[in-house]
């Protein structure tokens, strides 16, 4: 998550270096000083600016009203565009990438998760089948969890390729993915044949 978030604060200082970079460039406007018979529409035509633009960069409130020798500020078509355009551009790449890199995260916190609780259901059932297997035979649980382990990796459905062999302790006489239904199996095969049918005595 760190990782993910540096690189979020990379492309965003990244961003906003386009958008001051845009800015100085917009600032490079030309002042203009009003002469008689002037008006704001003929010089954004004079200066390819735009009326909206000269009245926001004077703060005028009536493009109407300008006097001889008052000096204007004004901004370029092309500048206002560029920085607008970068400006945008900018904040859209942000977006995009802040977007891309938080799917990412959680894509990888989806997977993990989904890891760790597979991983927990699977030790939990061997676990529970050991537990009961121990009350059904006195052996002790820690005896079933390693049989179950060596003879299926704690794998209910564990089906041996050669054998008919299935579930947790590989019996020869389920083919149930019910761990419980094993449980009962194994514990029958031990009253029967006791751990031999595992080789231990």
């Amino acid at each position: 998550m760190k990782k993910v978030l540096s690189m979020i604060f990379a492309t965003s200082a990244a961003a906003i270096g386009l958008f001051f970079a845009g800015s100085a460039y917009a600032s490079a406007s030309t002042i203009v000083t009003v002469k008689s018979g002037d008006t704001v529409w003929g010089i954004s035509q004079q200066y390819n600016s735009s009326v909206k633009a000269i009245e926001s960069a004077n703060n005028l409130k009536d493009a109407n009203v300008i006097t001889v020798g008052q000096q204007l500020t004004i901004p370029s078509a092309d500048s206002a565009s560029t920085t607008q355009g970068s400006a945008h551009a900018a904040q859209a790449t942000t977006t995009q990438q802040t977007q891309s890199y938080s799917s990412a995260a959680s894509t990888q916190t989806s997977q993990a998760a989904s890891t760790t609780s597979s991983t927990a259901t699977s030790g939990s059932v061997a676990e529970q089948a050991a537990q009961l297997m121990e009350q059904k035979t006195g052996v002790s649980a820690s005896t079933w969890l390693a049989i179950s382990y060596r003879e299926s990796r704690n794998n209910p459905t564990a089906q041996n390729p050669s054998s008919t062999a299935h579930g947790l302790y590989q019996s020869l006489y389920t083919t149930s993915n019910d761990w419980r239904e094993q449980v009962n199996d194994a514990a029958r095969i031990y009253q029967s044949q006791g751990m031999g049918a595992w080789a231990l005595n």
